[in-house]
């Protein structure tokens, strides 16, 4: 009997809600102007950073992008942990939603960790070499002995063309 417990409670460790993230978000942007017309492309993947009162936007070919932030939305903008990953993901996203993940490690959780991506939307970490899928739901892709969990997801909501990231 007490082994069927553990079993069943070692099984609820490793399952992970995806939007489980402690890290507060909220971010918004304009589908229709560039550099955030290419997440309607999908696979194509942005990553969205804040510093000093601006914006890095960085596309899955490296090119990055620049927006300086009024004071109101510098003041309201929360990054998460480590700033988004912002894309349509082409598998398990029948409605062709953009999805929001954190660009900060899951692994190594520390704000000054983060992922890098390609256009094959394989997002990996220098520090520790975990590797995750960002078309297949933030799963983690490489089997290397370490338990790894998914990629920290936010909700995101779509009117008018305006993206929002809240969590």
């Amino acid at each position: 009997m007490l082994s069927l417990l553990l079993l069943a409670t070692s099984c609820q460790k490793n399952s992970y809600n995806r939007f489980s993230s402690l890290h507060k978000v909220f971010f918004s942007c304009e589908t229709s102007i560039s550099p955030y017309n290419q997440l309607s492309t999908p696979g194509r993947f942005l990553s969205v950073r804040k510093s000093e009162g601006k914006l890095t936007i960085t596309d899955s070919d490296g090119e990055k992008f620049e927006e300086t932030l009024p004071e109101s939305k510098n003041r309201s903008f929360i990054m998460g942990l480590g700033g988004l990953i912002l894309g349509t993901p082409t598998f398990n996203n029948d409605d062709m939603s953009i999805w929001a993940y954190d660009l900060g490690c899951p692994h190594c959780d520390t704000h000054n960790v983060r992922l890098k991506f390609d256009l094959q939307g394989k997002a990996t970490c220098s520090k520790c070499g975990g590797e995750w899928n960002l078309n297949a739901d933030g799963s983690p892709l490489n089997n290397d002995g370490v338990q790894r969990r998914p990629l920290y997801r936010y909700p995101t909501t779509f009117n008018n063309g305006i993206l929002t990231v809240s969590n």
